[in-house]
């Protein structure tokens, strides 16, 4: 069993990182299991229901509160700190630690293939395990993993009817102010008037038709802000604003994993702001079919 015992970020990078696990899971015929994925177990039914949140994806036969799954995780990346600090292998455990952000790791060597057919339990901690072609291969099922409740796919349905209402083409726009507290991405903090502006640029790409925004930020925004645009805000909860994003028809935003991901479930074309100068043109929308 391969288990993933660290946090390399938050929502939109757990199930990146996940489903290059289950994608070689899946061509490999092993088990993953994911403590780390405890902040956001609840937000889906097949890790809901698994206190060890698996794929595949059995009931846990233990009740999975947050207090269990807290302890299993601190467990477990205690378990990986202590396994690398002795040299990263102790009697059936195997711990494999990427210590650079950078740094990638194919799951699809022959390194990694032979651990995960050794029976031994393999504990990771790192940002780039990576396998492009089976989570290609298998995108259909990983997105079938990470469906929703229907409670949110409900609320997701009614955001959307409104935010389409009127509208013949429906962008979405993630707004990350919330970054401004992490050195690493305050680079990519732009202010809501410069956001309006794109924005306008966008509404010019097409000529003749009714574009509608829907907005969906980690920061309170003003409406005030967005003269002249036919806006709809998200409702503020993280997995109902990531998955109306999947059901527009053009995204853009800072870069992000949280749009990313919307971009890969929904098929969506998606356009990354990598500059506060960046002009918005449709030939820079791109769908992503693997994260």
């Amino acid at each position: 069993m391969i288990v993933i015992a660290d946090k390399p970020g938050q929502l939109g990078n757990m199930l990146l990182l996940f489903s290059h696990f289950i994608g070689r899971a899946i061509e490999s015929g092993f088990t993953v299991s994911n403590p780390a994925f405890e902040d956001y177990a609840q937000c889906f039914p097949t890790t809901k229901r698994d206190l060890f949140c698996r794929f595949p994806s059995p009931a846990s036969p233990v009740a999975a509160s947050p207090f269990l799954r807290g302890l299993l995780y601190r467990a477990s990346n205690y378990a990986v700190r202590a396994l690398a600090r002795l040299g990263g292998k102790l009697g059936f455990f195997t711990a494999i630690t990427l210590y650079d952000w950078e740094a990638q790791f194919p799951l699809d060597s022959p390194e990694f293939l032979s651990l995960a057919r050794s029976g031994r339990l393999i504990l990771v901690r790192g940002w780039g395990f990576r396998d492009a072609e089976t989570f290609r291969k298998h995108s259909d099922t990983i997105r079938d993993f990470f469906r929703p409740h229907e409670i949110n796919k409900r609320n997701i349905d009614e955001l959307i009817s409104r935010a389409r209402r009127d509208a013949d083409i429906l962008i979405g726009v993630h707004i990350r102010h919330g970054i401004i507290h992490f050195d690493n991405t305050r680079k990519y903090f732009y202010s809501a008037k410069r956001y309006a502006e794109m924005m306008s640029e966008l509404v010019a790409l097409f000529p003749g038709q009714r574009v509608s925004f829907l907005i969906c930020s980690d920061w309170p925004q003003d409406p005030a802000m967005f003269p002249d645009l036919n806006v709809t805000f998200g409702t503020g909860d993280m997995i109902e604003d990531m998955y109306a994003f999947s059901r527009c028809d053009y995204l853009t935003g800072a870069p992000s994993t949280f749009t990313m991901w919307a971009s890969f479930y929904g098929k969506v074309p998606l356009n990354l702001i990598r500059s506060s100068d960046q002009r918005q043109r449709l030939a820079d929308f791109v769908i992503l079919d693997v994260l």
